[in-house]
């Protein structure tokens, strides 16, 4: 796959990929927490809205003193 490198050489290219390997596997970890918050948000809100549905559409509302 490579022509004949050197030590020095493998040593240069894997400190670069490991390094892309960083950076690669910090941005999933972002993009993850950014997708469970995302998920949260939208469970709350929806929660929040049938229980807003819930309160306008009840045929028999309860009545508080």
């Amino acid at each position: 796959m490579y022509p004949e490198l050197s030590y020095l050489d493998i040593t240069k290219k894997l400190e670069v990929l490991r390094t892309k390997q960083r950076q690669t596997n910090i941005e999933i970890a972002s993009l993850e927490e950014m997708k469970s918050r995302k998920l949260s948000e939208a469970f709350y809100n929806w929660n929040l809205y049938q229980s807003r549905k819930k309160d306008i559409h009840d045929p028999y509302p309860t009545v508080r003193f």
